[in-house]
């Protein structure tokens, strides 16, 4: 799938990253958030949810999830144009 990196930004005191990436009229943002000094990993959780322009959130935990939102937000607006 070819996701473009449309805009990123930084939350709460720049703890928190955002990223939004499109295809089309489709898109996911990843919002990246520091582990807790209790949890024993020094990685950042990733989180993922795709959205569409009527207002629907769907989280993505796969590659599989990724594809079926995708193929959900083809079939509901067929008359998409993607770029």
């Amino acid at each position: 799938m070819g996701f473009k990196l449309t805009k990123s930004h930084l939350l709460e005191h720049r703890t928190r990253k955002i990223k939004y990436y499109t295809l089309g009229n489709f898109g996911v943002y990843e919002e990246i958030t520091p582990v807790k000094k209790s949890e024993s990993s020094s990685d950042k959780k990733r989180k993922f949810t795709s959205w569409t322009p009527w207002g629907d959130n769907v989280r993505i935990n796969s590659v599989k999830d990724l594809s079926n939102a995708y193929e959900e937000f083809i079939e509901y607006n067929p008359n998409i144009v993607l770029n």
